[in-house]
């Protein structure tokens, strides 16, 4: 699996985030992102953990809502300075 960071997820809802940083937890990849918006790709302050799902040789992400994992990611993955 290609490391995603410092790419741009596109979702199916138009909404597009940037990717801070790719880990594994438990077996399962988690992306940190950023929304990003209009052509010159503006940072937004909206911050999300998704989740990557691999499916029939493709892949989706699921916004991480379980607030114990949140916390776990957020203490263990660490952005690069």
């Amino acid at each position: 699996m290609e490391n995603l960071s410092n790419q741009i997820l596109e979702l199916k809802n138009g909404k597009n985030y940037f990717v801070i940083r790719q880990a594994t937890f438990r077996g399962k990849t988690y992306y940190l992102t950023v929304e990003v918006t209009g052509d010159e790709e503006d940072f937004t302050n909206n911050f999300l953990f998704f989740e990557r799902i691999d499916e029939d040789g493709k892949f989706l992400v699921n916004v991480v809502t379980d607030p114990d994992l949140l916390q776990i990611l957020a203490k263990n993955i660490k952005i690069e300075e």
